[in-house]
């Protein structure tokens, strides 16, 4: 069992799961049925989340959302680059030689993880404690416009992003400013410990995420372990869900302790670990030392074997799919060729995931409300409510 060095009277034990339960293919009359249960859950949520409490740590940032400048012509207007390949082999193209680029900022709005999961998961009717960069003494302008039903905590200055959006996915330029020097001693003295054990303690779901971008992460995610979690008051049914980011830039021990972590919160409550299709790729490097195969299945059906968690969760715009000890759930998202906004889908998709299993969803239905969150926000720019998903899932 691994044991952080500073958490010395942590002892509860860590179970492997070894079995790996058959796929659950679904067939169009399933998805259906399946669609009419949803639909009838979320009848009945308003009532059912008015009684939930979430907490959520513990990034936060101001987003400019840009689109980038390939030509102008008199006719044609402004002409943006369409790909990421496009944009490459421009700036490839110009190498040995120094240019220019123009964006053009479509929107500057609040970011981070954290924030936009939060929102959305506010605005479909659950309170979130929300612990992170917002600024101070006072808030940043963007995030005094978070739903009502979060309630703001914040313990150091937000990073600034520059999000470059492509048809084919995005660019993020991030600036960290006091983010890189926040640990969880930051927190504790910022928040109190008090603050912080009523926040995480009494909630039934804890998110954890962009464990990438924040230096001591590690630092924050051992530190609620030890002095909030590690508690004989705490309740022991909790909900835990993580997501990494993008770990491309953190070493494999970094990444390496932090599932070590993961794993830790496992004897609190159920664990949740969502990835994306580049997260997952590096994940598998490290922990099982070999190239990532090509088919999306196959590298997690191998990661879930060696992790211990109650659920992994592996997405991307084509496919989603979902590993539990009650099998392997998959389900396709709508394909949007021309998004409105892709900068947070995967916040939302986080945030309609872990509605569904606050509601007692399973994990396929858990799956096609995460993708009809996403679907709603690329298509419409917002956050959908519990009416928007209704009417979705009314089609």
């Amino acid at each position: 069992m691994y044991l952080h060095p500073s958490c010395k009277s942590f002892q509860t034990p860590l179970y492997c799961l070894i079995k790996m339960p058959p796929p659950n293919w679904n067939t169009r009359r399933d998805m259906t049925e399946k669609a009419k249960q949803i639909q009838q859950c979320l009848q009945n949520a308003p009532s059912l989340l008015a009684g939930k409490k979430a907490a959520a740590g513990f990034d936060g940032f101001v987003d400019s959302i840009v689109k980038v400048v390939n030509y102008k012509t008199d006719d044609a207007g402004i002409v943006f680059f369409r790909t990421i390949s496009e944009f490459g082999s421009y700036i490839s193209g110009k190498s040995g030689s120094g240019f220019s680029l123009e964006s053009e900022e479509l929107v500057q709005k609040l970011g981070g993880n954290m924030p936009i999961m939060a929102n959305a998961l506010a605005g479909m009717g659950i309170g979130v404690n929300c612990v992170g960069a917002f600024g101070v003494p006072h808030f940043a302008p963007a995030f005094t416009g978070m739903h009502a039903n979060c309630n703001l905590y914040s313990f150091t200055n937000p990073g600034f992003t520059t999000a470059m959006e492509f048809t084919d996915g995005k660019i993020m330029l991030a600036q960290m400013t006091d983010l890189n020097h926040a640990d969880w001693a930051t927190i504790k003295q910022t928040i109190g410990i008090e603050n912080l054990k009523a926040v995480f303690g009494t909630a039934d779901l804890i998110c954890l995420v962009n464990w990438s971008e924040l230096d001591h992460s590690n630092s924050m995610w051992q530190g609620l372990l030890c002095d909030v979690l590690n508690n004989s008051t705490i309740k022991q049914s909790q909900q835990f869900f993580f997501d990494l980011s993008d770990c491309s830039k953190r070493s494999a021990e970094a990444i390496t302790s932090a599932i070590k972590l993961i794993e830790q919160f496992g004897a609190y409550g159920k664990v949740t670990l969502s990835l994306n299709r580049n997260e997952a790729n590096i994940l598998y490097k490290t922990l099982i030392g070999d190239a990532p195969p090509a088919d999306l299945q196959a590298i997690g059906n191998k990661l879930f074997t060696v992790l211990n968690i109650s659920t992994l969760i592996i997405h991307n715009s084509k496919i989603s799919i979902a590993w539990d000890g009650n099998g392997t759930h998959i389900n396709e998202p709508d394909f949007i060729a021309n998004p409105k906004i892709s900068t947070g889908a995967g916040d939302n998709f986080n945030a309609g995931y872990c509605i569904a299993v606050l509601l007692g969803l399973d994990a396929e239905a858990a799956l096609m409300m995460a993708n009809a969150t996403s679907n709603i926000y690329m298509n419409s720019g917002d956050s959908p409510g519990l009416d928007a998903l209704s009417e979705y899932f009314s089609k």
